[in-house]
């Protein structure tokens, strides 16, 4: 999430950047062996605070705050790890400057900023191999980051606002969802346009899905309160499917297993959670709080539901969704939950209170 976690739709209009957060698992300091810091990494959790321009760290089994980790850079919104675990990636959605901050993670630093061209949408995608990191920037650019050297090495023009990218299971193919709400495959090494772009039929592509074989896309349309399907072979969408008025779907994620799809709405403050075999909505949970990203542990057992806290309850739906979101990616000091459900039982079984302007999307090991 990878929203959570693409989220944010506001292209151009930086002014209403989301604050989006992707949590994701790091090494204590320690030894070097891979195996050591997977042990070292369970239970916990990177959120950033873009009001602080900070990164929480949450130890998520306890549900308490063990670190802060200053200076990341103005409004992070995402964050994604390397499969070694060894670095975090965050975009900074501006309005400063554009720029993405790497954390170390055996020392839980900042070991470096990397400058972009245009500011990074919350829509940053590793490589399935972790070698490149996709950045989609406000300058209708794709910047492609080699994580070795963590310099930006390539460049490619798209023709629109991008809002959010997801990457084909191979790594070979790239997905971009526009402003216009439409969405175009690109060849990830060269930018080529693989096909054309095809309308979503819906409004606000805000976040996108991916299925594990490649096949199936999903877009979660937050203006027209709709999900659609897309058939990444035919090139074509072969499903819509509709939620009650002012739902504002924000974000899908996808199960470990890929058997389920769970869609925050966070105008009408629940969950939808979607059959993949059969796409339709088979069961919905309630929320307290407007929720905004669900990832979850490796096992599949646990769902992170990182929400907006207690004030969001003033933002209902039809609208409550949109200005919900706007006014929280702007405002310091509103603190939001990580809110942990039993994914058999859908019952809550314990919440992070993190200060600050989030957290919004968490993924974990």
């Amino acid at each position: 999430m990878n929203i959570p976690h693409a989220l944010a739709r506001w292209p151009q209009a930086a002014a209403l950047g989301l604050a989006i957060a992707l949590m994701l698992p790091a090494a204590r300091p320690a030894a070097a062996d891979p195996s050591t810091l997977a042990a070292a990494v369970r239970q916990r959790g990177y959120v950033p605070v873009s009001g602080e321009g900070a990164v929480y760290v949450i130890d998520t089994a306890a549900q308490t705050l063990l670190k802060k980790i200053p200076d990341v850079g103005s409004h992070p919104t995402v964050l994604r790890m390397l499969p070694d675990r060894s670095k975090i990636y965050i975009d900074n959605f501006g309005p400063e400057r554009g720029e993405i901050a790497v954390i170390d993670t055996r020392t839980d630093t900042v070991a470096k900023k990397i400058p972009t061209h245009g500011l990074p949408f919350a829509s940053i995608q590793l490589a399935p191999d972790g070698r490149f990191l996709y950045v989609p920037t406000s300058a209708s650019l794709m910047q492609v980051i080699d994580t070795r050297s963590d310099q930006v090495v390539r460049s490619f023009a798209l023709p629109g606002s991008p809002i959010a990218i997801e990457i084909s299971p191979d790594g070979q193919r790239l997905y971009v969802f526009f402003s216009d709400s439409t969405v175009a495959p690109y060849d990830a090494q060269t930018g080529a346009p693989l096909r054309p772009r095809l309308p979503v039929q819906g409004v606000g592509p805000d976040w996108g899905a991916m299925s594990g074989d490649g096949r199936k896309l999903y877009a979660m349309n937050e203006l027209s309160d709709s999900i659609s399907v897309i058939d990444t072979e035919a090139w074509a969408v072969v499903k819509t499917l509709t939620l009650p008025p002012g739902s504002a779907p924000v974000s899908g994620t996808l199960t470990p297993d890929g058997s389920q799809l769970y869609i925050c709405n966070v105008g009408t403050r629940n969950i939808s959670i979607v059959d993949t075999r059969t796409d339709t909505v088979v069961k919905v949970i309630p929320t307290e709080h407007a929720p905004v990203v669900a990832t979850f542990s490796a096992d599949g057992q646990r769902a992170y539901v990182s929400d907006l806290g207690a004030a969001s309850r003033a933002f209902a739906a039809p609208l409550g969704g949109t200005i919900g979101l706007a006014f929280f990616s702007f405002q310091p000091g509103l603190p939001g939950n990580v809110v942990t459900y039993d994914t058999r039982s859908h019952q809550p079984v314990g919440r992070a209170v993190v200060t600050g302007t989030g957290p919004i999307v968490g993924v974990y090991d």
